[in-house]
């Protein structure tokens, strides 16, 4: 279970030690105040010390929390009087800020005593005994969940000389500081105090949940057959964080680099991208599946609508989290490079994100505009005034359209049923017309279509999840292995207009690419030995697709038809190995 956690108390942490634990920075000797050892609790050395009468006064007025809102009716003064093994780092008078710890207090809101406890007092205090001993430094977790470097040889905590050492107490060892530890938030806090990030902080804050955590809570006495509860354990859960960005900003123990758009950087990559989701109210077009046999088909008439409040949601949902789930990076899956060299052109040869894009040199600089890493407790900020990631490379990838997976519709009067079969290829021809030799043999499993005689046949392919945005689409087929001849056929589109209706559109050929008018035709063999090859034909060129299909039940089409006829059989085949069709989109300009 994914949470969001601060290391709350529970009812364990009041439970009998059964002996002391002393942890210092090394196995040397440690000495421990012997004048107070053993005969004062922590509450009792820290209250009857006139230099720390501030921070006594702060720990007496907070009461401990098993969880944010739960709050007990017990103070960190009472806390520090029992038998529970604690280290206490203490400010002494003077050298943190009491007045302003002290009016948090006096607003009398739980909010902001959650802050005094969460900031100041859980994070200069730890379970059991650790003491300044030795030449060698060590790693606490503090009780607010972070964590600090303990350096005995130069007697320091974080940032803090401890002034006086090693005092011991019944439950616990105290330590005198020249300041507080200073509490440094984690990414997912640092989203609401960063400057000008309200809208990321927003966002991602919107998917936040309350989760009550039964397993923490203390039951109580059950009543009308239902469980009660004593004590209610919740915690803040974030569907966003885990489901869609992979990043658990959160925690502790994990490191990030998280890019932090500007509220302009937002809005303006936000205007660009929601040209993307053109939603229409109504959806209106024939579905026609294969039923297994030959010639066997089904047809349906569908129809989805959608209110006007419908798309603005649907807008700005896939608007907003087209742009947040790509800003975090793994610190520790970089390939070797370091977070200051994010921003560097030309130090970084790629970077990938938490959900697996790649972002080669010179792009990866780009991302993070020139900004310096902010260091918080679980890795770095970089706030932006630019959104430079590609939506090419992210959500408006390249696509892919599997022949075999994407057949919806074939004509049986001129067609057998299309078959599965696997082509060798050692080389191909892209759409440029240049022949590219391939190291190894590659085997790929196309589709067979197979001519009722001398009929020109055709097929319909289904193109699921395309945006408003324009497009190259490129046939990829394989030679005839038998034939030894390259095909000629047309090519048609369907698709929505912004009036809901669908159209079809018969695609001409792009300059420079094999064919004339609306009759395509793939590359002749380069080899004489009569093996077969890969080609790569472009069909249409900035192809302007008007509406959105993402995440809908309808989708655009491509049929191809086979023209090669038989006076030209020597030229041609009417058999057609068809792979897949694929959709390179266009990304559009800031305005």
């Amino acid at each position: 279970m994914n949470k969001i956690t601060f290391n709350w108390l529970t009812g364990a942490l009041f439970m009998l030690a059964a002996a002391t634990t002393i942890s210092s920075c090394s196995d040397d000797h440690f000495t421990v105040d012997s004048g107070v050892s053993g005969r004062q609790t922590l509450w009792e050395s820290i209250v009857t010390n006139d230099n720390l009468s501030e921070y006594a006064d702060i720990l007496s007025r907070v009461h401990y929390s098993k969880s944010k809102g739960n709050t007990t009716p017990e103070s960190y003064a009472r806390l520090f009087s029992n038998d529970q093994k604690f280290t206490v780092w203490a400010p002494q008078n003077g050298t943190f800020q009491y007045e302003y710890w002290k009016s948090l207090l006096d607003d009398g809101t739980v909010e902001s005593a959650y802050k005094v406890e969460t900031e100041l007092i859980r994070n200069n205090m730890t379970r059991f005994n650790h003491l300044v001993s030795g030449n060698s430094a060590q790693k606490l977790k503090l009780f607010s969940g972070k964590s600090v470097v303990f350096d005995c040889a130069n007697a320091m905590i974080k940032n803090q000389h401890i002034t006086q050492p090693n005092i011991g107490a019944k439950n616990g060892t105290l330590h005198i500081t020249d300041g507080a530890i200073e509490y440094q938030p984690n990414l997912y806090e640092y989203l609401a105090i960063a400057a000008d990030i309200d809208t990321l902080n927003t966002y991602i804050k919107g998917f936040e949940e309350i989760v009550f955590d039964e397993d923490q809570s203390t039951q109580g006495p059950i009543i009308d057959g239902n469980v009660t509860y004593v004590d209610s354990i919740t915690y803040i859960s974030n569907e966003f964080l885990y489901n869609y960005m992979n990043a658990y900003l959160n925690e502790e123990d994990s490191s990030y680099a998280v890019i932090m758009p500007t509220n302009e950087a937002w809005k303006k990559a936000y205007k660009r991208i929601a040209t993307y989701f053109n939603y229409q109210k109504e959806y209106t077009q024939d579905i026609v599946s294969l039923d297994g046999e030959v010639g066997d088909l089904s047809t349906t008439k569908r129809t989805t609508r959608f209110s006007e409040q419908e798309i603005d949601s649907m807008v700005r949902t896939f608007t907003s989290s087209s742009i947040a789930a790509n800003l975090a990076f793994n610190t520790n899956a970089q390939f070797g490079h370091t977070v200051d060299e994010y921003a560097q052109p030309g130090a970084c040869d790629s970077l990938r994100n938490t959900v697996y894009a790649v972002f080669k040199d010179p792009i990866s600089a780009t991302l993070f505009d020139g900004a310096s890493p902010v260091e918080v407790s679980n890795g770095y900020a970089f706030i932006v005034q630019n959104y430079n990631i590609p939506d090419t490379l992210t959500f408006l990838s390249k696509r892919d359209y599997r022949a075999e997976n994407m057949l919806i519709k074939y004509d049986a009067t001129k067609s057998e049923k299309p078959l599965s079969d696997e082509c060798v290829y050692y080389g191909y021809t892209d759409a440029e017309g240049e022949y590219h030799q391939l190291d190894s043999v590659l085997t790929i499993s196309t589709l067979h279509v197979i001519p009722k005689g001398n009929s020109q046949p055709n097929v319909t392919f289904r193109l699921p999840n395309t945006y408003s945005c324009k497009y190259d689409i490129y046939v990829v087929t394989a030679y005839n292995k038998n034939a030894g001849y390259p095909y000629q056929f047309r090519a048609a589109l369907t698709y929505h207009n912004n009036n809901s209706t669908a159209r079809s559109t018969n695609l001409t050929v792009p300059a420079g690419v094999l064919g004339s008018g609306n009759k395509f035709e793939t590359h002749p063999l380069v080899d004489e030995t009569g093996v077969h090859f890969r080609d790569s034909v472009l069909v249409a060129q900035d192809f302007d697709l008007p509406v959105c299909y993402f995440n809908m039940s309808s989708d655009a089409y491509i049929t191809l038809q086979i023209t090669g006829v038989a006076a030209a059989r020597s030229e041609y085949t009417n058999d057609m190995y068809i792979e897949k069709i694929v959709l390179v989109p266009k990304m559009r300009d800031d305005e």
